[in-house]
């Protein structure tokens, strides 16, 4: 890893295939399971796709998730909004996963942490081109751990996720603003998320 600490030094940042720096995990099927008061969340594309707000709870843990766990959406309609939307975990004992949600769980955190990695993955223009915009999209593993990860210095992902945690402060409060307004806010964040995690490309 010594290469990426002088890449980093010389280009200001290092590009690294998702596969090296997280281990990857499948969901399993827990329609059998779906109680009303579980004691535990069942993370599906519903509850991914609302940041949490549709829930549905099961009393067993088929899939255990762990905090600082990143999950995504592997499935979604056409032209749909869930597609490669993520899930930052903050607890454990809290969660269990359903089939066609990937979990990720950084295993480099000397190089990257899971903050700037969620912002990098959710929504990720790499796996967006997937969706043909005519059948429904199923994102291989193979599709997902073969994208590139732009890697800054640490110091650096935290000056990026400590703007985007206040941009999307101020974005996610659905409680005030017209429809029309809230629409907006996304669209400008979006925008400068993207301006962001965007790095020049490495001359080769």
């Amino acid at each position: 890893m010594n290469v990426i600490k002088l890449l980093q030094y010389v280009f200001g940042y290092a590009v690294v295939k998702l596969d090296d720096i997280v281990d990857f995990r499948n969901g399993k099927g827990h329609e059998k399971n779906i109680i009303d008061n579980g004691k535990y969340i069942v993370v599906n594309s519903k509850f991914v796709s609302t940041n949490g707000e549709v829930k549905k709870y099961s009393d067993q843990q088929i899939c255990p998730l762990y905090k600082n766990d990143i999950l995504m959406v592997m499935s979604d309609l056409p032209n749909g909004r869930a597609l490669a939307k993520c899930y930052l975990v903050e607890e454990n004992d809290k969660y269990t996963l359903n089939q066609r949600i990937g979990a990720f769980t950084v295993n480099r955190t000397h190089l990257i942490s899971t903050k700037y990695l969620y912002y990098v993955l959710n929504r990720n223009r790499q796996l967006l081109r997937y969706d043909n915009g005519a059948d429904q999209t199923n994102l291989r593993k193979n599709d997902i751990l073969n994208i590139s990860i732009a890697i800054p210095t640490i110091e650096e992902q935290q000056k990026i996720t400590d703007i985007l945690d206040r941009f999307d402060s101020i974005c996610n409060d659905l409680s005030i603003g017209l429809p029309a307004e809230i629409e907006a806010r996304k669209k400008q964040y979006e925008y400068y998320r993207d301006k962001l995690l965007t790095f020049k490309e490495l001359q080769k």
